[in-house]
């Protein structure tokens, strides 16, 4: 056996040196040397003439072997068959380069190139996409109001209706969405919510031509659709993102609200003004319906694997029972609560009335209006790419996550209550319905100056509560945000409303509007500042 070991040998070990072009030429000269040898063997034992020797190596190059057995010849058959069904899968693999990668203990290559983008940050990108999608079917009705109760002859009590039908629908899933988010995963409840938004999105304009109440229905469902988005995406990021990149990626995908409120602005005026108001709703419907397409292309439910194990979030199994109790009596969790209920006051009360404040206030027309309420919404767009990178930076430097979360949510909280104090300051008692009479007593710049560094400063809190929920518990994250957004809904439906019937009293925007928010964003600093944490609780 020792030819046939000697032979194996040379030729196992040029063949895997064999790297170049010049080294697979060389290497087939090789072959066709040993095959001839072969056929040597092969014909010196059956009493055949042997074939014609290859050009490529003469007779001088072949050493003398000694005639083996039949069995030792079969081996040598054997081996070379075996040999070029290696070489072959070599010569592939070596013509691709790039995608061929040898395991470290010397496995199987893995040809599978890795992607640009890490799958947990697409995962990332596609559910921000939501969320711009989000705002836009929300804030395109505060535009299309417009026309449509001038072609159908609403009064403003039938405004504030449709206006208010959202929030409903919307207060009504959150709870329900964390609760099903724990147990289904998030990414089913999201894709549903998506759907659901879409299709009353969908459905508005020839609603709207049957009647208040049925416009209104479909008001009702897109808040049902858009208030299972939260809780669901909250719980896909504490399955999928590290704790070390977590501020990150909530900016990043609750940052799309705030995209969505200035696109929406932006668009919704041209297309009305050139398609009509109902083109508004089925163009913004139909964005809904292609990302419910493509998103389940991204498989988000499968975890990331290019995170270290050490670093992967908790993944555990959805548990048996949601411990409700539990949470209402823990402090942590009404602290996020009571921080959500506060911000949201200020939010939902300016998104709705700043249109009307320049307006009326300012004495401004409507088209300066619009524009100079888009600006607040793009300070706050504009900060929050820095949000993310600036909080994870702190907890890398060693920073704990509770002070990281405590000073982005104190940001978001003392900077606008500044700012509305200086606003109401600034804004003159009686000024809501003598906006004529003012003349260039308020310094509009300034006030829009504060309103933008009120909202620059707002878009903190997506380091903050917002990254809460997921501190405190992975595992139930998603019902955490449900119930801290349910309470967060209520600004939506009370805050506006009682803004309206303050400054019926008051006749101030001060006392309606400005110092009411504050109010409510000085309590919210108090609470969380007091009893927040990020520390894992023992429920969780």
């Amino acid at each position: 056996m020792q030819p046939v070991c000697s032979l194996r040998l040379q030729h196992v070990q040029f063949k895997h040196s064999a790297h170049t072009w010049k080294q697979r030429r060389m290497l087939r000269s090789r072959q066709e040397s040993l095959q001839t040898q072969a056929h040597h063997l092969r014909s010196t034992t059956s009493g055949t003439k042997p074939p014609k020797r290859s050009t490529v190596c003469s007779d001088a190059a072949v050493p003398h072997i000694p005639l083996p057995a039949d069995n030792q010849t079969g081996a040598i058959l054997a081996a070379l068959s075996q040999d070029e069904d290696t070489t072959s899968n070599s010569n592939s693999e070596d013509a691709h380069p790039l995608t061929s990668k040898s395991t470290s203990n010397g496995g199987p290559p893995d040809n599978k190139p890795e992607p640009r983008i890490p799958h947990r940050w697409r995962i990332v990108g596609m559910m921000a996409v939501a969320f711009v999608l989000c705002n836009m079917d929300k804030v395109n009705m505060s535009v299309a109001v417009i026309p449509m109760a001038e072609e159908l002859g609403w009064s403003a009590t039938d405004r504030g209706l449709v206006s208010s039908a959202f929030f409903w629908g919307y207060a009504l899933t959150q709870i329900p969405a964390g609760y099903v988010s724990t147990k289904v995963g998030g990414a089913k409840v999201l894709l549903l919510g998506v759907l659901l938004w879409s299709i009353g999105t969908l459905a508005a304009p020839p609603l709207a031509h049957i009647s208040l109440f049925a416009l209104c229905a479909s008001r009702v469902f897109v808040g049902l659709g858009e208030g299972l988005a939260p809780s669901s995406a909250t719980n896909v990021m504490a399955r999928l993102i590290p704790e070390r990149e977590r501020s990150r990626a909530v900016t990043a995908v609750f940052g799309g609200l705030d995209v969505g409120s200035a696109v929406g602005l932006v668009l919704c005026g041209p297309i009305i003004k050139h398609l009509g108001w109902p083109s508004v709703f089925y163009l913004f419907a139909f964005l809904g319906v292609l990302w419910t397409l493509l998103f389940p292309r991204l498989n988000p439910d499968e975890p990331d694997l290019l995170v270290p194990s050490e670093l992967q979030p908790e993944s555990p199994d959805a548990p048996k029972a949601v411990p409700w109790g539990t949470f209402a009596r823990s402090a942590p969790v009404w602290a996020i609560i009571t921080a959500h209920f506060c911000f949201n006051w200020g939010y939902y009360t300016l998104l709705a009335w700043l249109p009307s404040y320049f307006e009326l206030a300012l004495g401004l027309s409507v088209d300066k209006s619009s524009l100079l309420t888009l600006i607040p919404y793009i300070a706050m767009t504009a900060m929050t790419p820095f949000v993310g990178p600036v909080a994870d930076g702190l907890v890398t430097k060693g920073w704990s996550v509770t002070n990281v979360r405590k000073l982005a949510q104190g940001l978001a909280f003392a900077g606008p209550a500044s700012c509305m104090l200086a606003c109401a300051y600034l804004t003159p008692a009686g000024a809501s319905h003598t906006a004529a009479a003012l003349g260039q007593s308020v310094p509009t710049s300034v006030i829009v100056a504060l309103l933008s560094v009120s909202f620059a400063l707002g878009a903190w809190s997506r380091a903050g509560l917002y990254c809460n929920h997921q501190d405190l518990s992975p595992k139930y994250a998603g019902a955490l945000l449900g119930i801290t957004n349910t309470a967060g809904a209520f600004p939506g439906i009370l805050g506006v409303s009682a803004v309206g019937l303050l400054l019926d009293k008051t006749n101030s925007w001060a006392d309606a509007l400005f110092l009411p928010t504050a109010a409510c964003q000085l309590v919210g600093l108090v609470v969380y500042t007091t009893f927040a944490s990020s520390k894992r609780q023992d429920w969780a």
